[in-house]
């Protein structure tokens, strides 16, 4: 148990600290006018841009939080749709090492680019999760402070078990080459063909001002559960 809570842990802090570093890329931007938006259309900006890094959604969040940010001194752009394009780009080959470690060092050459299509099918079903805003609280003042708490909700695939633990049981089997390759094809086809689950939570935004962005500066910690269902 504690293999497959360290391994999984390992994998997933190579990934969030990839994305992160995506997301603190500073850029130079002139200052502008944000368009306002209520918490709900700011809260699904966060998630197309966390969860999916759809383009449009991380342009458009930029440009919403750019005069907040320029006024706090902070850099001009949230997040770079390059640089989470570039985590993506690295996760099969990084997770895939991970996974390819628990088998024997003699074979690991071997069932790599198994690992990596499983790793590539996890993060492929993470950036496609289809997910929505669907309510906002009314907005709550303490201490000067505005926040709103947005509930939303993601369909998210339901594999049978998890990468982690299912490669670990795999490995821990004693399989022959062929069978441990073909046993991570496996599992990386339960990404593609598994039903969807519901994921729900709340997100809760905050400004001190009208003038100012909604936003949450701590984003990743409430969308980074997502890999719990994963």
């Amino acid at each position: 148990m504690h293999q497959t809570q360290q391994t999984s842990r390992t994998a997933l802090l190579a990934a969030s600290l990839a994305a992160a570093v995506a997301l603190a890329q500073p850029a130079i931007g002139a200052e502008t006018t944000a368009v306002e938006l209520a918490p709900l259309d700011v809260a699904n900006l966060y998630i197309k841009t966390i969860i999916n890094q759809d383009e449009a959604s991380v342009a458009k969040l930029n440009a919403y939080l750019r005069p907040t940010r320029l006024a706090g001194q902070q850099s001009a752009e949230y997040a770079s749709y390059s640089g989470l394009k570039e985590a993506d780009a690295r996760f099969p080959a990084e997770t895939g090492k991970l996974i390819a470690d628990l088998f024997p060092a003699a074979m690991r050459a071997a069932v790599t680019p198994a690992a990596e299509l499983l790793a590539a099918n996890v993060i492929a079903a993470k950036n496609g999760a289809a997910c929505q805003a669907t309510k906002a609280d009314p907005v709550t003042v303490e201490n000067g402070m505005q926040t709103a708490a947005v509930s939303f909700e993601c369909q998210v695939v339901k594999v049978p078990v998890a990468w982690a633990p299912a490669a670990q049981q795999l490995a821990k089997t004693g399989c022959k080459v062929e069978q441990c390759k073909a046993g991570l094809q496996k599992i990386a086809a339960t990404y593609t063909s598994s039903p969807k689950q519901t994921w729900r939570a709340v997100f809760a935004v905050s400004r001190e001002k009208n003038s100012e962005a909604w936003r949450n500066d701590f984003a990743r910690e409430t969308f980074d559960e997502i890999w719990e269902y994963l």
